[in-house]
């Protein structure tokens, strides 16, 4: 309903280039004071004696961007934006701006600090300046302000301290819009009328110093937080290290123990097994063997065992028992030695038989009879080891 009325005011009564705080009316608005800064300050080039002072530096040094894009630039760098407010309708503006703005120390000053102190002028006739100075609770112009830009929101407050003397005025407070900002420094109206250039100076350097103590103060602080970060960043490490190789050491020796027991295991196992084993091979020599025939029986034969130590053997044997039985008897002759004279490390687990003449194995034999190999009725048998 009102969309009509909208667009007939906007057409009775059309905004000028520097209303609205948009991007290019806030830079409009900046620039707008350097021009007249740059055309003010001409008039002061005779009045000025220091050679070092070139007027059209100190136009170079305001700056010709917004007061939003000071404030992200200046955020980052902690860099203090220094405000000038200025009234084209006081009587004595321009006379103030030229001896405040236009001072060789305040020139100094500035070229000094150009990256720590970001200079903004405007004027108040500018959606930028009106903005400005609602901000800054302004109630007389000119005015002169440091804002210190501040990364997060804080609680509005107000500080006001008066000297005595030149009666200056310095007030500390939050800025709200446009944009997160904390005033540190003020001076307005009469106050910055009466003060003079190198005083204005020296206030402006002594909060910039505070500031600048401040700023190294918190780097410090952030620098500790982030060493001890560190530090204890680097002893989590060192700790998980350390746990992890005592806990890499801890699976190895458990690891070794498991393969110890598993390896004591298998050798008992292996020694039960060969023990098992034995006790079988016995029990199979055992059940070949019969009683020795009496001497004079007929069908016998006398076999004599001559062993690879030089020691010999005599038996007699059925003719119908097999070579098995002959090897049954000298498995258990060995058994026998062995376990009566442990010093007799002669033990022969695996036997061979053989003839010299005529010369003849019977390795292969152990089914046949001693008939059959005659070996009847006597035979001389050479035993042979045969894992040797």
């Amino acid at each position: 309903m009102f969309w009509p009325l909208r667009q007939i005011s906007h057409f009775l009564l059309p905004l000028s280039v520097y209303d609205g705080l948009s991007l290019d009316s806030t830079e409009r608005a900046s620039k707008q004071f350097t021009a007249y800064l740059k055309t003010n300050l001409l008039d002061n080039n005779n009045n000025n004696h220091d050679d070092n002072i070139n007027n059209n530096d100190v136009c170079q040094l305001f700056s010709t961007k917004s007061y939003s894009t000071l404030i992200s630039e200046a955020s980052t760098s902690d860099a203090l934006i220094m405000v000038y407010l200025h009234s084209p309708y006081h009587r004595l503006g321009d006379h103030i701006c030229r001896r405040l703005l236009g001072s060789p120390s305040m020139v100094r000053f500035l070229n000094e600090n150009k990256e720590r102190v970001m200079p903004l002028g405007s004027f108040i006739t500018t959606a930028q300046g009106a903005s400005l100075s609602y901000s800054l609770s302004v109630s007389s112009f000119p005015v002169l302000a440091l804002l210190q830009p501040v990364k997060s929101s804080i609680a509005s407050s107000n500080t006001n301290s008066t000297s005595s003397g030149d009666t200056t005025t310095t007030t500390a407070a939050t800025a709200a819009s446009p944009g997160p900002a904390k005033l540190i420094f003020k001076a307005e109206g009469p106050t910055l009328m009466k003060i003079s250039a190198s005083q204005l100076t020296a206030l402006v350097a002594a909060t910039f110093q505070k500031h600048e103590r401040a700023v190294l103060e918190a780097a410090t602080k952030r620098y500790e937080r982030e060493q001890a970060a560190e530090l204890r960043r680097q002893q989590d490490e060192e700790f998980q290290e350390t746990l992890r190789q005592d806990q890499e050491r801890e699976r190895e020796r458990t690891k070794a123990r498991l393969e110890a027991e598993q390896e004591e295991k298998r050798k008992v196992e292996e020694e039960k097994r060969k023990v098992t084993d034995e006790l079988d091979r016995l029990d199979r020599a055992r059940s070949l063997m019969k009683e020795e025939p009496a001497k004079g029986t007929p069908g016998t034969a006398r076999i004599r065992f001559r062993l690879s130590n030089g020691k010999q053997l005599d038996r007699r044997f059925g003719g119908d028992e097999t070579i098995a039985t002959l090897k049954a008897f000298l498995i258990l002759h060995f058994a026998i030695e062995t376990t009566t004279n442990s010093n007799d490390e002669y033990c022969v687990k695996r036997v061979g038989l053989s003839t010299n003449f005529p010369t003849r194995t019977y390795n292969s034999d152990d089914d046949k009879t001693l008939t059959e190999c005659d070996l009847c009725p006597q035979a001389l048998l050479m035993v042979q080891d045969l894992d040797a």
